[in-house]
């Protein structure tokens, strides 16, 4: 009816004006039922509409809601990338840390400014937050650094991370850090004392609360050519480990390399060339190039046969000379080796003599030094002493005193007085034997450091005649000399007494070994010392050293005339005479030798006096310096009264 139909239509009028109370209306189905059907159905369809309506409408009030923030959160992003840019504008292309939306992930960021005008942002990511921020950051546009730690950023954490740090239980390092860092010293060179070395300082003290990485830094020096220019590959003046390994041996390089590392920043390494036709060692020809640097000249003519020629490293680095047949490549070297080879030749040799004195009986580490000849007691001082300058001389990082401590003491204190002193006696003396014995071993641990191979190739045989050792001498046996202990000498061993008594011996044979020397008097030559009672006690007490070392057939006592053509020679203010060293006396040849002794020692004495008269010089030297000076003085001043006398006898 028509008034179903108005019915019907104020229904469906009502439930689209008042959507709120369109579940009402469908619950309501009293209501419905009074409804035509056709409205029903309207009603159903209207009703499912407005409800997704409704869902369509809080969707979309939430995606503005959304939107808000992210303009928000954008601006900020903005806003701080503007102070960011700022700052980096001001930096000057330098990284600029900043803060926004990754900072507050955890993240630390950081902007650039390039050449261009852009910038550049950077993220970097705690490892704890790689699966969630990494995608982030990708997504975002971001690309991750193939290097992750620049040279001298990774440089900087040696220190920690090769012990483990961050993590040390990821890589199974616990307690290593704790163990090893600081380590003891750090060596190395000027150049990148701020490069590197700073900042390892830096790092080490801000991740470790202070804690410095290394207690030292040994700044070695630089080895420079001969002309004082850095070694490089470019200008062919280097050598080449290898080429001195081949030339020298390399032990040889390695005791020379010790011996240049002295106090000072630069050293310089003259740098030869090996004949490859000869095989002999030869200063190249030089010129300057281009750029100023004095460089060998690419073709070198052979030494041996000029008609031969031979490339430089510098004519094959250049491309101005192609090694061939016809021209081969010339090995670099250098003469300075040439100490280190000579060296490890004579502890070859003499150690190799030396075995030969040597029995095969049982050591005895009992035997006392102090009830043993002059030249043993003093071998072992001697030993103390190179002993203690080696030890202070690694503690101070000096190694040019250690390569010189072990020099002295193997090659002119053993090799040249003891060996030479004991021939006559050690054969027939089982304790001398031991002696020997124990200072050769001692010996191969002082050079081992400094030269592995040789003393490791000669520690077999020496360790074969018996164990060394004597009463306050402790040194160790080792079935190898690496591993070997470091020798031991007590103070009670060292005789100071036998000390200065040597060192007068010494000088005696010295001065009679020049005047063999200065009248080349034939070794075999046996010649007769005349001397007062205190010298011939020194003789005596040297049991048979000065007359092995200076080749005395004896020494009697001075007589009342000097014997004709003897020749005068000063010891401790006091004329010696020597008989029987050349057949005649060139009066006139002997006259000018003591005049010019007579000039040297006013020379040395004036330079005392002058040194005794200065004020500073008393007031600031140390006591026991300026007895030494006054002692010279007047050991100087003995000689020349000496040698005077002997001059008035030529009259």
């Amino acid at each position: 009816s028509v008034r179903d139909l108005l019915t019907g239509w104020q229904a469906l009028i009502q439930f689209s004006l008042a959507p709120s109370g369109h579940g009402e209306l469908l619950e309501d189905s009293s209501r419905l039922r009074r409804l035509p059907l056709e409205f029903r159905d309207v009603m159903r369809r209207l009703a499912e509409m407005a409800r997704r309506l409704d869902s369509e409408t809080r969707k979309r009030e939430q995606l503005l809601r959304e939107l808000e923030s992210r303009v928000q959160e954008r601006t900020r992003e903005l806003e701080q990338a503007l102070l960011a840019a700022k700052s980096a504008d001001r930096a000057k292309g330098e990284l600029v840390a900043s803060t926004g939306a990754w900072s507050a992930k955890g993240c630390a960021e950081a902007v650039r400014r390039r050449p261009d005008g852009g910038y550049d942002r950077f993220v970097c990511v705690p490892e704890s937050r790689d699966a969630d921020v990494v995608p982030a950051l990708e997504s975002a546009g971001y690309r991750q650094d193939e290097d992750v730690l620049d040279t001298w950023f990774s440089s900087a954490l040696w220190p920690l991370s090769t012990l483990g740090w961050p993590d040390p239980a990821r890589f199974g390092m616990q307690g290593e850090l704790a163990a090893w860092n600081p380590s003891a010293v750090l060596s190395t060179a000027r150049e990148i004392i701020t490069l590197w070395v700073s900042r390892m300082v830096m790092f080490n003290r801000h991740f470790l609360g202070g804690r410095l990485p290394f207690r030292h830094v040994f700044i070695h020096a630089m080895v420079q050519d001969g002309f004082g220019q850095k070694m490089s590959k470019s200008l062919g003046n280097g050598v080449d480990p290898r080429d001195i390994i081949h030339t020298h041996g390399a032990d040889a390089m390695r005791f020379t390399l010790v011996q240049m590392t002295t106090d000072t920043q630069d050293v310089r390494m003259p740098v030869d060339m090996v004949d490859p036709w000869s095989g002999e060692m030869f200063a190249p020809r030089t010129f300057v190039d281009p750029a100023g640097y004095t460089v060998a000249e690419p073709v070198q003519q052979s030494p041996k046969d000029p008609s031969k020629r031979l490339t430089s490293a510098y004519g094959a680095a250049t491309g101005k000379a192609t090694p061939g047949p016809d021209a081969p490549l010339a090995r670099n070297t250098s003469a300075r080796f040439d100490v280190g080879r000579n060296f490890a030749n004579k502890v070859w040799n003499a150690t190799r003599f030396a075995l030969g004195s040597l029995g095969q009986v049982p050591g005895d580490a009992s035997i006392d030094v102090a009830g043993r000849p002059l030249v043993d007691r003093w071998i072992v001082a001697r030993l103390a002493h190179a002993l203690a300058v080696y030890e202070r001389a690694i503690a101070s990082y000096r190694f040019n005193e250690v390569a010189d401590a072990t020099y002295d003491f193997v090659w002119r204190e053993v090799c040249d007085w003891y060996l030479e002193a004991i021939k006559p006696t050690v054969k027939s003396d089982p304790a001398q034997q031991q002696v020997l014995r124990t200072v050769l071993d001692a010996s191969m641990r002082l050079l081992h450091p400094q030269m592995p191979f040789i003393t490791e190739q000669l520690w077999p045989a020496i360790q074969s005649t018996g164990a060394a050792g004597l009463c306050g001498v402790r040194v160790p046996a080792s079935e190898t000399c690496a591993r070997a202990a470091w020798p031991a000498v007590d103070a009670a061993a060292v005789d100071r007494e036998a000390l200065a008594a040597f060192a007068r011996v010494q000088q005696l044979v010295d001065a009679i070994r020049t005047q063999r020397g200065a009248r080349q008097v034939p070794p075999k030559r046996r010649i007769t010392l005349l001397a007062p009672a205190g010298t011939r006690a020194l003789v005596t007490e040297a049991g048979g050293v000065v007359e092995a070392l200076a080749g005395l057939d004896r020494v009697e006592d001075l007589p009342a005339a000097r014997p004709a053509g003897a020749v005068p020679i000063a010891f401790e203010g006091q004329e010696l005479l020597l008989v029987n060293l050349v057949d005649a006396v060139d009066a006139g040849a002997e006259r000018t030798r003591l005049e010019k002794l007579v000039a040297d020692k006013a020379r040395a004495a004036a330079g005392f006096e002058a040194k005794l008269g200065n004020p500073g010089y008393l007031a600031k030297a140390k006591p026991e310096l300026i007895e030494e000076t006054r002692a010279k003085l007047a050991e100087a001043k003995a000689d020349i009264d000496a040698a005077q006398r002997a001059l008035d006898a030529l009259r």
